[in-house]
């Protein structure tokens, strides 16, 4: 276990508008920029994912998927109410280091927190703090780890409504189940470049060498991503002038519809890790 902890809202734009309207609570819900056949979802709840339904998909093709979708256009205004009211709740009980994007946080874990258990149970009272302050019908997956990015795979590792943690004796079998891909920064030109290099399983790129991973990302990036993934920390903890309060989340200029959208377009444009 380690003092980082991601939480990530699940199916955000979908769940809050499960929130405000009792009658979409349950039912597979897709959100859409607009009423048109022609359009794409830019959100889809629990239940429509279930189906296959996700971001991107047509909403054509989501009706063929799952004939009892609802679909309900955006409203990227009470999207970022609620982001807003999720980082003030966030700050009443943890350091937030950061607001990754419109849905997710990285924070750190109290330093009184010293054990899986209080870490566990820590996890569940942030939960329901958020339940309580945001909404009763919104979920959050959390992750723990000893570092961001091994926090950050955690939480997907746990959805939706997880809680996974990774301690440092769970390294790196318990990472053997998941694939390439399932990493943040491994699309498909990375996967290609690592299966060229021979490493086409988790296991085998938790085995390479720090040499290996460094010419398959051709810098750094590889390095980072060894230490990693033996739960080390490859940069600066973040300071005070670092963490971000609710009140700075949105600056003045964007207060207004123009903004809102433009927080809304931002959300599906967010890269696959921090």
């Amino acid at each position: 276990m380690g003092p980082d902890l991601i939480l990530d809202l699940d199916s955000f734009f979908a769940s809050v508008e499960q929130q405000l309207d009792p009658r979409l609570r349950g039912r597979p819900v897709g959100v859409v920029p607009v009423k048109s056949e022609s359009t794409s979802c830019i959100a889809a709840s629990k239940e429509a994912r279930r189906f296959g339904v996700k971001t991107g998909t047509r909403v054509r093709d989501a009706r063929q998927l799952c004939p009892e979708i609802v679909f309900v256009e955006s409203r990227p205004r009470l999207y970022t109410e609620f982001h807003q009211r999720f980082v003030t709740a966030l700050e009443s009980r943890i350091q937030v280091a950061e607001v990754m994007s419109i849905d997710e946080a990285w924070c750190l874990l109290p330093k009184s927190v010293t054990n899986r258990t209080q870490a566990e149970a820590f996890a569940r009272s942030l939960k329901a703090t958020l339940t309580s302050q945001v909404g009763d019908w919104l979920t959050y997956s959390i992750g723990i780890a000893p570092n961001r990015f091994l926090a950050k795979l955690a939480s997907d590792m746990g959805k939706p409504d997880g809680l996974f943690m990774i301690e440092q004796a769970d390294l790196p079998h318990c990472l053997h189940q998941l694939k390439l891909r399932d990493f943040c920064g491994i699309g498909q030109k990375m996967e290609t470049r690592l299966v060229a290099h021979g490493i086409r399983t988790v296991a085998q790129l938790t085995s390479a060498t720090r040499e290996t991973l460094h010419h398959v990302w051709g810098g750094i990036g590889g390095v980072h991503l060894w230490h990693w993934l033996r739960g080390e920390v490859t940069e600066p903890p973040p300071t005070q002038r670092r963490v971000i309060g609710h009140s700075h989340v949105l600056p003045t200029r964007l207060r207004n519809d123009l903004g809102t959208h433009a927080v809304t377009a931002a959300f599906f444009r967010k890269r696959r890790c921090a």
